[in-house]
């Protein structure tokens, strides 16, 4: 018994201890040159109109490029002015289950394009520890290769002759808070980077959330393992190489899923220029009608000051 004993035991260290060289290469590891390769060249696109209102041309916009990655997109166009212009553009990327129908939220704005990509991987509404191992794989893959995907709209977008490039706002709702986080660090042709409910330490975060459900010992496993393998989005890497992009933040004092004291470690990170807005207010939730249009309110009038939209957008 003690030999069997000691050898599982051996085998449990091994196993701590190849994670924790696993967890310091990925730590260490820098992700920038893989997010270009990735991001390829864009030899496709076709954009499928499905509706039209007196503010906006509703499209699907379907993306691919030379490496391998391809998306489909939600894409709202401004209705046809008397006269050809060029507009600001928003990339939203949206809560877990908005993907390319965040564009469906974008309440109260106008002469604005806003394009939002879908996620090729769809979390589930909780995990067990068994649930989380079995789409480990697909969701890694997953999460980085969501960085070169918006990258390359961005790479369709500024294409298009009604663009102001110029004018590039990257907004991460929630879950899409680290890859927003991401692309603006690398990719010097965002405007303005916006992170609406978003947080720092993913290892902490994805504890904070499945402890909620599945109790402490999953959700400190799930939480290590997590933060491990999602290191190379970890926004705590990224967000002081945004500068001298603008950060623009906006959390809920009542957050129950991005609780306040990972808020203020994401932006004690970034530098200036910098801004957070605190609301009174639990999670963003697309169902919440009167704190989305509080939240555009909030991103409108900090980008009419920045002279990315103007007054009457």
């Amino acid at each position: 018994m003690r030999k069997t004993f000691r050898f599982v035991l051996l085998i449990l260290l091994a196993i701590i201890l190849i994670l924790i060289l696993c967890g310091v290469y990925l730590a260490r590891r820098d992700y920038t040159g893989y997010f270009f390769r990735a991001r390829g060249s864009l030899v496709e696109s076709q954009v499928r109109r499905f509706g039209v209102d007196s503010v906006f041309e509703r499209e699907w916009l379907s993306l691919r490029n030379n490496a391998g990655i391809s998306v489909d997109c939600g894409l709202l166009v401004p209705a046809k002015a008397s006269e050809p212009r060029r507009y600001p553009v928003i990339v939203l990327l949206g809560g877990k289950t908005t993907g390319k129908h965040a564009v469906d939220y974008a309440l109260d704005i106008r002469d604005v394009i806003i394009a939002a990509p879908d996620y090729p991987y769809t979390p589930r509404d909780s995990y067990t520890f068994l649930s989380f191992l079995s789409d480990v794989p697909q969701m890694r893959k997953a999460a980085l290769n969501m960085v070169p995907t918006v990258m390359l709209l961005i790479d369709y977008l500024r294409r298009r002759p009604d663009v102001d490039t110029n004018r590039v706002v990257l907004i991460g709702y929630s879950f899409g808070a680290p890859f927003a986080t991401c692309v603006s660090a690398i990719d010097k042709r965002v405007s303005v980077c916006a992170v609406v409910f978003g947080g720092g330490n993913l290892c902490g975060l994805i504890r904070h959330n499945v402890r909620r459900y599945q109790g402490k010992v999953v959700g400190e496993l799930v939480g290590m393992l997590g933060g491990l393998l999602l290191s190379p989005l970890e926004p705590l890497r990224y967000v002081g190489r945004i500068s001298p992009v603008p950060l623009i933040m906006i959390n809920g004092r009542e957050d129950e899923q991005v609780p306040p004291v990972y808020a203020n470690l994401l932006y004690e990170e970034a530098r200036e220029p910098k801004r957070i807005v605190w609301l009174e207010a639990r999670h963003v939730n697309p169902r919440n009608v009167e704190l989305t249009r509080k939240i555009i309110a909030v991103l409108k009038g900090e980008l009419v000051r920045m002279n990315i939209l103007s007054r009457e957008d």
